[in-house]
């Protein structure tokens, strides 16, 4: 009996919730577990609900772990409909993993919302908008659409020489990556000699499941660090870079790690929709493969939608490209260094295998827009791990650095400083001043200034 196949009934009905083992491989159906072994009088619904299941194999009873929650009875039988089989090997090899996650049938070598993605694909893409390296550098705080950079190699962009196989020599073998199940969207740890013999040695039919590294941060490794070179743009505009102290304060640390990013995708490999963190703009260079993008605006509506989708428990069955408005398409090949501005909604598709470098960074053209976003990553309850590293620190910073010249405040914009007063004056947000005594007093002194700003410009207008 394969294990794939429920070791009760010695079935395969795909549309069956499944639990595996939690010492073993083996898959069975969870309503085939007698009741008396659960820890529950009800059958769970999903997967979220079960905490773990050991199978026979092991000596004594089996065992299904339930959550603590009062739920409702699974029927026992599909009423009104005749039960369905699947064949396995006739369509290929179902994703149980996935299938216990969103409870919807997938296959290992494709996750289900490609083809709907490269439908939307088409439905937005015109021809490419593009820039050269001097005019952005020029127009960039007028610059609020996605775009490619027609003159990369003028742009300051700067790599060494890299693939998978020169990165592990690089970082070493036993370097620990996230790596992303793309069907679940869920990370795992792998080390890099994991990984090379996955990208680097396996033919693509031969690997066993679609897989994504899309986290790998680099400025702290000094030969990459080094050796990677951003858009001078990028340097020029860096929120982050442009407040922190010039040497070391205890207060605050390091600056946030998110300027050099290593990307590495197979080909089929598929991100869902996503706001990077804070609404971060993003600099993103092909070395090797291509890309596709489908890019909306962070409008209102679009927002709106978004947060809706977050909060809903089908969110993995959903195409939110469909609900979205104003959308762009791009297809990137290897050369191209592609500029994303603040707060952009995207999915990326990977035709082929694909290697990135790229990088994230928040700037004053966008504040605003950064603030907005880090509401909603409140709203959705992102987990910490994955927002901007010492954002508040970053804000509290740029606080005091206005307040080092006013001027500063009237180029910023008095609307993205009033946004960063009120993202300021939550009680929430921490942050211990360098030149002031607390943060409400660093606040009613930019406070002020907006003020008396906003009372000159009323009497020069009358």
């Amino acid at each position: 009996m394969s294990e794939d196949q429920c070791s009760y009934c010695n079935g395969s009905e795909a549309h069956e919730l499944w639990v595996q083992c939690g010492k073993c491989p083996q898959w069975v159906h969870v309503r085939c577990i007698p009741i008396q072994f659960t820890t529950s009088e009800d059958y769970p619904i999903k997967s979220s609900e079960v905490v773990q299941f050991i199978c026979t194999k092991h000596g004594g009873d089996p065992i299904l772990t339930v959550k603590s929650k009062k739920r409702r009875k699974m029927p026992l039988v599909n009423e009104g409909k005749k039960p369905q089989r699947y064949s396995l090997r006739a369509k290929g090899q179902i994703d149980y993993i996935t299938l216990n996650e969103g409870q919807d049938v997938r296959l290992r070598s494709k996750h289900p919302h490609i083809d709907p993605f490269l439908r939307c694909f088409e439905k937005w893409r015109s021809v490419d908008e593009t820039i050269s390296s001097e005019q952005l550098l020029k127009l960039f705080p007028s610059v609020t659409t996605p775009l490619k950079v027609n003159d990369p190699a003028h742009s300051g962009m700067k790599v060494p020489p890299l693939d998978v196989a020169i990165l592990t020599k690089i970082v070493g073998e036993d370097h620990v990556v996230d790596v992303m199940d793309v069907q679940s969207q869920q990370n795992e740890r792998w080390t890099m000699k994991q990984w090379n013999d996955y990208y680097t040695n396996t033919p693509a039919k031969d690997r066993d499941r679609i897989r994504n590294v899309i986290s790998f941060e680099v400025s702290g490794i000094p030969e990459l660090g080094k050796g990677i070179q951003r858009p001078t743009v990028v340097d020029v505009n860096d929120l982050a870079d442009l407040v922190w102290p010039e040497t070391y304060d205890e207060n605050v640390g390091d600056p946030p790690k998110v300027k050099k990013y290593i990307l590495m995708s197979v080909a089929n490999a598929y991100t869902d929709f996503h706001l990077d963190f804070s609404g971060t703009s993003v600099y993103y260079n092909i070395l090797k493969g291509s890309k596709k993008f489908i890019l909306f605006p962070p409008t209102d509506s679009n927002l709106a939608e978004y947060k809706r989708w977050c909060d809903d428990d089908n969110q993995s069955l959903i195409f939110l490209g469909d609900r979205l408005d104003k959308g762009v398409a791009y297809e990137l090949t290897a050369g191209d260094l592609f500029m994303i501005p603040a707060g952009y909604i995207h999915a990326v598709y990977t035709p082929e295998d694909s290697f990135i470098v790229g990088g994230n960074y928040l700037s004053l053209r966008d504040l605003t827009t950064h603030i907005k976003i880090v509401k909603i990553e409140q709203e959705t309850h992102v987990p910490k791990k994955f927002t901007f590293p010492k954002f508040e620190i970053v804000m509290g910073r740029t606080c005091e650095w206005l307040l080092k010249d006013e001027s500063r405040v009237e180029k910023t914009g008095i609307d993205h400083v009033q946004s960063l007063i009120r993202y300021l004056r939550d009680p929430k947000v921490k942050y211990k001043p360098t030149d002031y005594k607390t943060k409400w007093t660093m606040i009613k002194k930019l406070n002020d200034i907006v003020d008396n700003k906003a009372t000159a410009a009323t009497k020069k207008s009358n």
